[in-house]
């Protein structure tokens, strides 16, 4: 309750213009030291101790507001297959913004196996890209959002919540390094001030995580680099449209999920039937949820259909199926890699209805 409070009132103090801003805070500032010390402080002091307050939160404000990713040039493939991944995925909602967008390219540590392409509409960003080079050799597309909001790697957001929690002291005059970092169905803010480095979820909203370099360096290690080991989706495959239930988004709000049975691999065909009528999945990794950013909720998919074979030849390639993921459903993960590294269970089964469910 707390935090919600000072939630919205960071958001009140934000909404208003500067000159007005400041005078918000210097009423603040009053109230608090009027409330706390009473008669035992003038006025004259209260009003010097709020200057220094004003002034040590602009500062920080323009220290955030310096707060970005360092670009780096994108080789001719890698521009090709975000070419190529963009024209198609901007033929349908919610993605239709994409058509003629520009991208910005940051990569993703540790080492360099993995970029954030950032999609721009203008100056706004309007989706996301996270392209992974594959073990077997190509580029796999590990995730992808679309929106304004509620996606991974908002800066938006990071510098919202380094305000709100005053991770950075308003004194600290020093360098600050941002890095990108990302493990499968993980992404990860690192932020180095000094001597001093923590991590920060970077999906959605930003929280920091209790993990000192040794944990880091643990995680990174103890996760694969690329979620798959061959190339895809290539110029093979073909995304359908996506497809979204109105079922529950937030993993929080009905922990009934925590009752139903793990389902089995599913495909297309029964994943749209458990989404059907308003109904979610609540995905988890039992025991590593703070690893995969879990437990979080799958409300719709996008299925990415393949090439038929040319004729004299076997082996169809199988459809690539991304759950829509996490607020309004706005992040695409591979189902494949959810029921690799975890367990999906339907929100539905909790509810009394397993026998009507599809396992397959």
């Amino acid at each position: 309750m707390h935090r919600k409070v000072i939630c919205d009132m960071n958001k009140i103090v934000r909404r208003q213009p500067r000159s007005v801003r400041s005078r918000l805070l210097l009423a603040l500032c009053l109230g608090l030291l009027g409330t706390t010390f009473g008669a035992a402080i003038n006025p004259a002091e209260a009003v010097s101790s709020s200057r220094l307050a004003v002034t040590a939160a602009v500062t920080a404000e323009a220290k955030l507001s310096s707060l970005t990713l360092q670009q780096l040039p994108a080789s001719a493939a890698l521009q090709e297959f975000t070419r190529q991944t963009l024209g198609k995925l901007a033929k349908n909602a919610p993605f239709t913004d994409w058509k003629n967008a520009k991208t910005e390219y940051f990569p993703l540590g540790p080492g360099t196996h993995g970029w954030l392409v950032n999609v721009l509409k203008g100056d706004q960003r309007v989706g996301y890209l996270i392209i992974t080079a594959a073990e077997q050799g190509g580029l796999y597309l590990s995730e992808y959002g679309a929106g304004t909001d509620n996606l991974p790697y908002s800066l938006t957001e990071l510098r919202r919540v380094l305000a709100q929690e005053a991770l950075i002291p308003s004194d600290y005059s020093g360098k600050l390094e941002l890095t990108a970092l990302y493990v499968p169905l993980l992404p990860v803010w690192k932020m180095t001030l000094g001597q001093k480095t923590f991590y920060l979820s970077a999906a959605g909203e930003p929280e920091l995580l209790p993990w000192d370099e040794s944990k880091a360096q643990a995680v990174f290690k103890g996760q694969a680099a690329a979620p798959m080991s061959s190339p895809g989706p290539g110029a093979a495959f073909t995304p359908q449209k996506v497809y979204r239930s109105s079922g529950e988004d937030d993993p929080y709000a009905d922990l009934r999920w925590l009752s139903a049975p793990r389902l089995d691999k599913l495909k297309a065909g029964s994943l749209s039937l458990l989404l059907a009528q308003g109904n979610a999945l609540a995905f988890q990794s039992a025991g590593r949820n703070d690893l995969l950013g879990a437990p979080f909720m799958v409300t719709g998919y996008q299925c990415w259909n393949p090439a038929p074979a040319p004729a004299g030849t076997s082996g169809d390639l199988a459809p690539l199926i991304y759950a829509a993921s996490g607020p309004e459903g706005r992040r695409f993960l591979p189902l494949a890699l959810l029921e690799e590294r975890g367990t999906l269970h339907a929100l539905a089964a909790a509810k009394g209805s397993v026998a009507a469910l599809p396992r397959n």
